[in-house]
């Protein structure tokens, strides 16, 4: 074979070349061969998923031990201890409730209610001074309790005022997950088995509805089972599916009737897609065990109605329970993992980068709050630069698989190098409100490392 000699200046650009294609496929293969893994354990969602009961996570001795954390504090507040003074609202105690929240990587839900059997100061002396009608009822089924009436004006406008102050403070806080539609009926339940003339009127119910709507136009909402019609009529208006109080029971003593087949089927048959778009709650009747059920059959149809939330009062789980618990809570609420991510990996500075990503969500229900897509850059020093919130939101992501585009934008005095892709999902509001997901490679503060990239 005869030999080729190259000399002087094109001997010079045949090495600059070499070196050139070398270093750029040694590049390009650091870039290309990162791979996502899906992370198969429990996630604590803020949010979703398991709720403590008038406490948050940090004091509820029932969750020592457990594989799962909770996601989600449950509190009822009554009108006396909302507004203890007229015009003087307890957003002191609400605000020192979510700080705890947000230090148990929990978010608050809550109701308020109205009637309270066994409970005194449920109304505010203040308002009863003013001479409003107040009706006892001894009710043995339920417990002896007092009512107000909503349609008496005075009661009326004063509670529309209460309502309406939470809204305006708490409406779209990062750390509120769920406010029910309360207000109504025992407990904030909307019903009165043994005094149902106790009840206001149809008209009435839809005012609370429609002034929670109102109130809360950044919350995601749910309504109470027992008023069926007005469930119906709540979830019409676009946030908000259900909760059932009595998940998990059985059939009563001589009674042949129970709240999953003869309540919550039939709610569910009314409403089919309810789910897509407001949350499914449930809370045992009682706790877990005190009644007959078979777990398996009890969290299949939490299962099959799509739920976000469950609890057990804060009392701790049956060791028959835990197996089919932790089943659930696998699967409870949104489980997204991202699939594939596609982008410029060598851009450049200023550069606007458009992100294709596959994602699946492997969870029974949608995300029902304003969480984003957001992205960032870790240099070589673990420098964290260009982090941007994009207009990439999450809610309404059903189960399954979903495809979703951002524009990622650099800035133009970012420093050419080597960068780690890193990606977070942040309220929209608060970007230090950043929810998990089901990959690995999470950062210490909950981004998630999904790539690399070199500008130039």
């Amino acid at each position: 074979m005869k030999k080729i000699h190259i000399t002087g200046l094109s001997a010079i650009l045949s090495v600059i070349l070499a070196l050139g294609i070398l270093n750029a496929c040694s590049s390009n293969e650091k870039i290309e061969n990162f791979v996502l893994e899906e992370d198969t354990g429990f996630l604590q969602i803020p949010g979703v998923g398991w709720q403590t009961f008038f406490r948050t996570a940090d004091k509820d001795p029932s969750m020592n031990g457990l594989p799962f954390r909770s996601g989600c504090a449950y509190f009822r507040w009554t009108w006396g201890d909302l507004e203890p003074a007229e015009g003087q609202y307890a957003f002191g105690m609400i605000d020192e409730v979510l700080r705890k929240c947000r230090e148990a990587n929990q978010a608050l839900a809550f109701r308020v209610m109205l009637s309270w059997p066994g409970h005194e100061g449920t109304i505010p002396q203040w308002l009863l001074n003013k001479g409003i009608r107040y009706t006892y009822s001894e009710c043995p089924e339920e417990g002896a309790h007092y009512e107000v009436d909503l349609e008496e004006q005075v009661v009326w406008d004063y509670h529309e005022k209460l309502i309406r102050a939470l809204g305006e403070k708490y409406d779209g806080h990062p750390d509120l997950a769920l406010v029910d539609i309360g207000s109504v009926g025992l407990w904030g339940e909307w019903h009165n088995y043994c005094d149902p003339k106790l009840m206001p009127g149809d008209a009435t119910r839809k005012r609370i509805i429609d002034l929670y709507y109102e109130t809360f136009p950044n919350t995601p909402l749910t309504a109470l089972v027992d008023d069926k019609d007005n469930v119906l009529y709540a979830s019409l208006k676009g946030r908000s599916a259900w909760r059932g109080d009595c998940w998990g029971n059985g059939d009563g003593p001589g009674v042949g009737w129970n709240h999953h087949r003869d309540s919550y089927w039939p709610m569910v048959k009314m409403l089919p897609d309810g789910w897509k778009t407001g949350t499914v709650a449930l809370e045992p009747c009682g706790t877990f065990g005190s009644f007959p059920t078979p777990p398996k059959s009890v969290v299949d149809d939490a299962i099959a109605w799509h739920a976000t939330f469950i609890q057990n009062k804060s009392h701790f789980i049956p060791k028959n329970w835990l197996p089919e618990i932790e089943r659930l809570m696998k699967v409870i609420g949104f489980r997204l993992v991202l699939r594939d991510i596609d982008y410029n990996k060598a851009p450049v500075q200023g550069a606007g980068i458009p992100v294709s990503m596959k994602w699946e969500n492997l969870g029974i229900a949608p995300p029902y709050r304003d969480h984003r897509i957001a992205l960032r850059l870790r240099n070589t020093d673990g420098k964290i630069q260009a982090a941007v919130v994009t207009d990439v939101s999450i809610r309404g992501w059903l189960p399954g698989e979903k495809k979703a585009e951002a524009l990622y934008k650099l800035p133009g005095d970012i420093k050419p190098g080597t960068y780690t892709l890193e990606l977070g999902i942040v309220f929209h509001s608060s970007p230090d409100h950043v929810i998990p997901i089901a990959n690995k490679g999470k950062t210490t503060d909950g981004w998630y490392r999904v790539g690399n990239l070199e500008v130039k």
